[in-house]
């Protein structure tokens, strides 16, 4: 389970908080959409769930693990072993082609299996990109390869932070499938930040980010 309670953060040189008071529990295995205007504060919930960053005040436990992390190597094993991240900017290894930048974090948790993968490549119709170097993709593809990496070593958390921002309408009714559909299959927890209401209506829960808090509420 996630458990946020009252978290609050503010950055220097803004007038008020990100985030202010904010509480959500999020059950195993289910699915959390956050959608909120741009520079309300999704991204940076993102980061302070998966430890990327610290809230000024407040608390959040995920699983058995209380953040933020005792050190840096639990940091990091929580990452390599439980975390699943979809980055807005990709964060390809551009020196790898696609096979090895989708095995990457699976090789390091000691878990990697070619015919997973091969399912995961197929869901998302990236199969065909295998030996292509990173450098040469376009957007959309670079964006499934990149969901593809989040998911093939079977994390119990997946954090997804718009999945489907780069993609035409078809293509993003594939990945959002095959996004739901695998963390439904694992027991993986998703939650995830878009402007897609076809992409947050699929999740078990439906909130909105506004003045700092989640409300369940969609704005006027």
């Amino acid at each position: 389970m996630i458990s946020i309670d009252s978290i609050s953060k503010h950055f220097e040189g803004q007038p008020a908080p990100v985030l202010e008071h904010l509480s959500v529990e999020v059950a195993d295995g289910t699915s959390l959409s956050i959608r909120g205007a741009s520079g309300s504060g999704k991204s940076t919930l993102l980061s302070l769930i998966a430890g990327f960053d610290t809230p000024d005040r407040g608390t959040i436990t995920i699983g058995r693990h209380a953040l933020p992390f005792s050190d840096s190597k639990a940091a990091d094993n929580f990452r390599r072993d439980e975390l699943g991240v979809v980055f807005q900017s990709y964060n390809l290894i551009d020196c790898l082609n696609v096979w090895d930048n989708i095995a990457f974090t699976s090789r390091l948790k000691g878990n990697a299996d070619d015919e997973y993968q091969h399912h995961i490549m197929h869901l998302l119709a990236i199969e065909t990109l295998a030996k292509k170097p990173a450098h040469q993709l376009s957007g959309g593809e670079q964006q499934r390869v990149a969901i593809a990496r989040a998911l093939v070593h079977k994390p119990t958390l997946v954090l997804a932070d718009e999945p489907t921002g780069n993609l035409d309408e078809a293509t993003s009714e594939m990945v959002a499938s095959a996004l739901y559909q695998t963390c439904a299959s694992l027991r993986t927890t998703l939650v995830v930040v878009t402007h897609s209401n076809d992409v947050a209506d699929r999740a078990n829960m439906l909130r909105w980010l506004r003045h700092g808090q989640l409300s369940a509420d969609a704005p006027c």
